[in-house]
């Protein structure tokens, strides 16, 4: 069943789907018709937004599937997948560019500088930045990956456009060389956007803490009954985080009891923690041989 935060989310991505085909296409259409090859490079970063907006929308026909046997965890963790391959279509885009740059040398092309590619680019500027930034307002609001990962990608669009502003205004005043320069600053922001992309979502796949466990400890140990809380594991991503510690309670405390600490220390870390979908707790007698053997890298 899709769920208000889905449906969102799938409205973002249309609406940012067709925005960047049409700012692709501008920037494509003037970079091949007067052969500037740092707007043909830039416009190729933004066809991969496009495609990765496309991509978003098939990971959230996946991810919102409910818990099954085989995945009781969910399906979210398609959000993150789908991040990798955005990851992996920017880095595309990259040896794109290096092979527009190349064949500049190779073929000593000279770029034609028309009153259009200053239009097209300082035009693509504000709608990258303005696509960037709804996307990353949302994506915030609705705890979406796709949609924070496919924002960073937007705004390095909108850095990369202005190397590209800065480079066709020195060929246009007689230095050649600038789009050439622009292309290897477009390169830059692509290899920085792959890297932020890709760092994000292996740390989704290789269970990296989302949360502090100190802080998690401090709060669980707040509550008057609880002795001590350790072993505090934390995985998951943006909006589901799955948490699990152990609990300490005194050794006499009748079971109900212990139950009943147990769902309050539950509600206070949901209460600090919105994205915790899900808690296990271990409870145990406060005793040495519970407490003492917790491993140093471990709470």
């Amino acid at each position: 069943m899709m769920t208000e935060r889905t449906r969102a989310v799938r409205r973002v991505l249309f609406g940012t789907l067709f925005l960047n085909l049409a700012v692709a296409a501008s920037k494509l259409s003037v970079g091949y018709g007067y052969d500037i090859i740092s707007l043909q490079a830039d416009g190729f970063h933004t066809t991969f937004d496009a495609l990765s907006n496309v991509i978003g929308l098939v990971a959230l026909g996946v991810a919102t599937r409910p818990p099954d046997p085989e995945h009781p965890y969910g399906h979210r963790k398609f959000e993150v997948a789908a991040s990798l391959v955005i990851g992996m279509m920017v880095l595309l885009g990259l040896l794109e560019v290096g092979r527009g740059i190349y064949a500049s040398f190779t073929e000593a092309r000279t770029p034609q500088i028309e009153p259009i590619a200053y239009a097209v680019v300082i035009g693509t500027i504000f709608a990258n930045v303005g696509i960037a930034y709804y996307e990353r307002r949302e994506g915030k609001r609705h705890d979406s990956m796709i949609l924070l990962s496919d924002a960073a990608h937007t705004l390095s669009d909108s850095l990369a456009a202005l190397a590209v502003l800065v480079g066709i205004f020195l060929v246009d005043h007689g230095f050649p060389f600038g789009d050439v320069l622009a292309s290897l600053v477009v390169m830059t922001f692509i290899g920085m956007t792959a890297y932020r992309v890709l760092r994000d979502g292996i740390d989704v796949v290789l269970d990296t803490a989302p949360l502090d466990a100190s802080q998690v400890q401090r709060i669980a140990e707040a509550h008057p009954e609880v002795r001590s809380c350790h072993y505090v594991r934390s995985r998951g991503m943006p909006g589901n985080v799955h948490l699990e510690f152990h609990l300490s309670l005194d050794p006499d405390v009748r079971l109900s009891e212990a139950g009943e600490t147990m769902i309050a220390v539950k509600t206070l870390l949901k209460k600090e923690f919105p994205a915790v979908k899900d808690i296990i707790v271990q409870l145990e007698p406060h005793v040495p041989e519970h407490v003492e053997d917790v491993p140093d890298r471990l709470i």
